[in-house]
Parts: structure tokens; C-alpha cells; sequence
């Protein structure tokens, strides 16, 4: 009997138990580290650092919160894209950095994941870092190069099952969201593909677009373009509901399959042991941002769900996640080459 995926991406705790018990944890965190309210931070150019390449969703975010961060604090606040690994380049550079919160960096579903797929990491992503906001999340939609003859996923379908063996599929690299959700929506259709792992969501999905690989699992600000053009397919959102930004795109429950919500999520981290005062301004000043109605809703035009959080809840959450990659990544096989 084939097996169906039950994925509740965007739950922030895993239960009531488990919340109470992680906001005691949060709780002696903060009695361990409370310190006086940093008066004079920022002083100087705050660095985040973008673990993966230019172009991509969680590129456009950094970039957007950083910019009005700078107007909020006064402040340069400058991104920096050092990619590779799956983001553990970068994040590796994040968790060398002096705790001061002049060095951050964004995460996304690859930080935890890496931590399940991996054996020689650099950091511990619940160790080396101190949470400090979920910011936003986005649906993936799986988009097929518009030379494959299928302009549906019931006909991307027949013509995968009619030629086993020749497609293959982009991800942003070993062990990320992409990476998963693709398996899993593999699996949920029944076909076969070979994957392909890039450094990152953005050129995977340009090879998806010029015709180097067969599909993708794009997140849905970066696909928008293309679809509009007729550069690629766009078959399936993989959420509940359509998306008003592609408004002729089903979910695949509309497909009649189970559905998947499946998607991205962006979040904040700085280095273990950086002030717990100064991570409560910087989550603050996130949140403040966050709220501005004009600030959410030109982020919502982009296809991006606004989440935000306080530090003890985006831990909860990674946890939570990480306990559902886990079921994946054994379910699939997956492994790092």
C-alpha cells in the first residue's frame, strides 16, 4: 500500500508538552544571559550572511529586511552571499564569527537537514548558533522545462511513466527543501527522475529553464516570471490553496492526490553565545519591520507568507522540523555523496 505523506510545514511547535518544556528551556536561557539593553547596537555595518547564491528567495528576503533594518537602525546592514555545501559554507563562517551580533546569517530547511544527512559538519545548527526570528516562508511549485511535452501534471505523469529513466530533476543541493520535497512528490505521483544537486535554488532552476534538466521544485517568487514568459510548466503548487500569483496553477489535491505542503522557510541566527540583549533587539527590530503593514504586503506580492517569531519559537520550530526531515530522509534513502 503506497504511502502517504502527512506534511504540516508550517506548524511552530510540535505539541503543547513539548512547548511547555522548550519555553522552560528558553526561560533559564534568558535568566542565564540577560544583560542590560545594548544602547549602543549597532555601532557599525551589520554583515548577514546568505549561505547560498544571488538570485534566489531567500537572497530577495535577506536583502529586504536588511535594507530596512539599515533605515531602522541608523546603520549599514549589509548582505553577503557566500555559497556552497548546502549552505554550510557560509553558515560555517556565521558560527566562526565573534557572538557580538555584528555577524548573522540566514537559514533555511537545509540547515537542520544537514545536521540528519551529514557527519562532518562543522557546527551543531542547535549548538553553534542562537536563534533569533523565523521570518518567512513560500510554497513550492513544480515547474517542467517547456520543451517536455506537458502542459499538466496528469500529462508530465504519462510521459514520465512512458519514459522510465530519462528525467531528472535540480535541486539547490544535497539535503535542502528542494531536494526532499522532490522525493516526496516523487513519490506521491509515482515516477521515477535522477537528481542533480546545484549550489543553490536560483541556477538550478535557470538549467530548469533552458532545458538542462527536466523539472524542478521552485520556490514560487522565483518562478513567477518564467511561467509568465512560457520559459517553463508550471503543474503544481504544493499547498493547500492556489496562489493568486498563479492563479491557474492546482494544488495537487485538485490533481486528485494527496496534498503536500511543502515549501521554503527563511529564518535568523546568530553565533553561539551573542549577547541574549542583543538578540532581543534584533528580534524586536525584526518584528517591528515584520509588522509594517506596506513592508508585508509588498513581501506577500512576491509569494512570500510572512511568519515571524520570537527566538524560543523558531527553536521550537527547528526542532519540530527536524523530527519530520528525519522520516523523510529515511523514507527516501537519501544520502550525501
Amino acid at each position: 500500500m503506497k504511502k502517504v505523506w502527512k506534511w504540516r510545514l508550517w506548524a511552530k511547535v510540535p505539541s503543547v508538552l513539548a512547548t511547555g518544556m522548550l519555553c522552560m528551556m528558553a526561560g533559564a536561557h534568558l535568566a542565564a544571559h540577560a544583560q542590560a539593553k545594548p544602547a549602543d547596537y549597532p555601532s557599525k555595518t551589520v554583515r548577514i550572511v546568505v549561505p547560498f547564491p544571488p538570485g534566489g528567495s531567500m537572497d530577495a528576503l535577506a536583502r529586504q529586511i536588511a535594507q530596512a533594518l539599515s533605515l531602522s537602525w541608523n546603520h549599514p546592514v549589509v548582505v553577503e552571499n557566500r555559497d556552497g555545501a548546502s549552505g554550510i559554507i557560509g553558515l560555517s563562517s556565521v558560527a566562526k564569527s565573534a557572538p557580538d551580533g555584528y555577524t548573522l546569517g540566514v537559514v533555511a530547511n537545509s540547515f537542520v537537514a544537514n545536521t540528519l544527512l551529514r557527519h562532518d559538519m562543522p557546527y551543531d545548527a542547535f549548538g553553534s548558533f542562537e536563534p533569533v526570528s523565523l521570518l518567512a516562508s513560500v510554497p513550492y511549485v513544480l515547474v517542467t522545462n517547456a520543451s517536455l511535452p506537458s502542459s499538466s501534471l496528469s500529462e508530465f505523469i504519462a510521459y514520465a511513466k512512458s519514459h522510465p529513466d530519462t528525467l531528472n530533476y535540480a535541486s539547490g543541493g544535497n539535503g535542502t527543501m528542494s531536494h526532499l520535497g522532490a522525493e516526496m512528490l516523487k513519490d506521491a505521483i509515482g515516477i521515477k527522475a535522477a537528481h542533480i544537486p546545484y549550489r543553490g535554488q536560483a541556477p538550478a532552476l535557470t538549467d530548469t529553464v533552458s532545458g538542462q534538466v527536466s523539472f524542478t521544485m521552485g520556490n514560487l517568487p522565483e518562478v513567477i516570471s518564467h511561467t509568465e514568459s512560457g520559459k517553463v510548466h508550471a503543474l503544481a503548487i504544493m499547498s493547500n490553496t492556489r496562489s493568486p500569483l498563479l492563479p491557474n496553477t492546482p494544488t495537487l489535491s485538485e490533481s486528485g492526490f494527496e496534498p503536500l505542503n511543502v515549501g521554503s522557510w527563511y529564518g535568523l541566527v546568530a553565533p553561539h553565545k551573542t549577547p541574549q540583549a542583543v538578540l532581543d533587539h534584533i528580534q524586536k527590530s525584526i518584528s517591528k519591520v515584520l509588522d509594517q503593514a506596506s513592508f508585508r504586503q509588498k513581501l506577500e506580492k512576491q509569494g512570500f507568507e510572512v511568519v515571524g517569531s520570537t527566538p524560543s519559537e523558531f527553536e521550537a520550530f527547528m526542532h519540530h522540523e527536524s523530527a519530520i526531515y528525519e522520516k523523510v530522509i529515511d523514507s527516501a534513502k537519501i544520502k550525501v555523496q
